[in-house]
């Protein structure tokens, strides 16, 4: 078996675009030092969004940004609901169902609305988001938690477009005299 270890483009534009998104949430840090020091979800959206062309790039990058947005809109409410919810609940396995139940009722939604939205292929991302907000957060910062990983997703977007726009392959288009002697 012959691995095909090519490193072209695509790859090292990914590389730089996480550097970028690296950089970029350094600079945050440098007014909110209580941050994490890695930007995960920066990290993975910087490369997820790497497409062949700037044009793709920026089509599905808007289509994802859309997504995030929805999904942080809806993880929002729920977050309000179950705080406001939870306490009212002193069975735990009956809060544990109530927390997954919110759940299910959050990515429902977040999938319509998403749906609503046109978000094409991405109604996936803005349940992801959803729970995302919901479930991996600190108890004391919990709407800012949300906020900051939807940050996150938009700095690893923009980084992602901000290089394939930058850095292009050059294109070798030839006239259609250059085409003619060739036959």
């Amino acid at each position: 078996m012959r691995l095909n270890m090519h490193i072209g483009m695509r790859k090292v534009k990914s590389l730089l675009s996480v550097i970028v998104a690296f950089l970029v949430w350094q600079g945050i840090r440098l007014f909110l030092p209580m941050l994490d020091v890695h930007p995960l979800f920066a990290y993975i959206y910087a490369v997820i969004e790497m497409r062949d062309t700037p044009e793709k790039t920026k089509k599905f990058g808007a289509l994802r940004i859309r997504a995030t947005f929805v999904g942080l809109v809806i993880g929002l409410i729920f977050i309000a609901v179950s705080a406001y919810v939870a306490p009212l609940v002193s069975i735990e396995w009956l809060r544990i169902f109530v927390e997954f139940a919110f759940i299910l009722i959050a990515i429902l939604c977040a999938l319509c609305l998403a749906e609503v939205a046109k978000c094409e292929t991405f109604c996936g991302i803005a349940a992801i988001i959803a729970v995302i907000c919901m479930i991996s957060h600190s108890e004391e910062d919990i709407y800012l938690y949300a906020i900051m990983r939807v940050v996150q997703t938009l700095i690893g977007i923009f980084s992602a477009m901000l290089i394939n726009v930058l850095v292009r392959r050059k294109e070798i288009e030839k006239t259609p005299d250059e085409n003619q002697g060739k036959g």
